[in-house]
């Protein structure tokens, strides 16, 4: 919702003080709390012998509860997503695999640790750690056979 608040000033021509209204900018979401609000308000405003009709004000509670279920939905995928990946940047401990570093060199190495204290997983290889974005290429560990 936007608002309006007023800014006092004094003009230079005469000396009075001069009140302009500011606006500021609308809030780009609708909250729960500003349907209810909205709802109350058309109902509490409505004219008790042309009533609304109460068939749209429900289709307009349906379709606000759905956008809300779809508002948890994708924040369930988003939570989802970043668990995965989690996941399989712990599923690289001890393969060898090619990153790529902040100069786009190729570096090479296992993987011995796995810091998941960011948003984005870090991948320890040869000592330095490295966002699993990078990581370019994926092998099982070098083995050398039995004597």
């Amino acid at each position: 919702m936007s608002s309006v608040t007023s800014v006092t000033s004094t003009s230079a021509a005469t000396g009075t003080n001069v009140t302009a209204p500011t606006v500021t900018a609308p809030s780009k979401t609708l909250t729960t709390a500003d349907f209810l609000q909205l709802l109350t308000t058309e109902m509490s405003n409505q004219d008790p012998l042309q009533p609304m009709d109460d068939t749209a004000s429900m289709a307009q509670l349906a379709q606000f509860s759905s956008l809300d279920d779809m508002n948890k939905l994708s924040q369930s995928f988003s939570q989802m997503r970043a668990d995965q990946s989690k996941y399989t940047a712990a599923s690289y401990l001890g393969m060898q695999v090619t990153v790529l570093d902040a100069n786009q060199q190729a570096v090479t190495g296992a993987v011995t640790a796995v810091d998941t204290s960011s948003d984005t997983p870090q991948l320890e290889i040869n000592g330095t750690y490295y966002p699993i974005s990078s990581v370019t290429k994926i092998e099982f560990p070098s083995t050398t056979p039995a004597a």
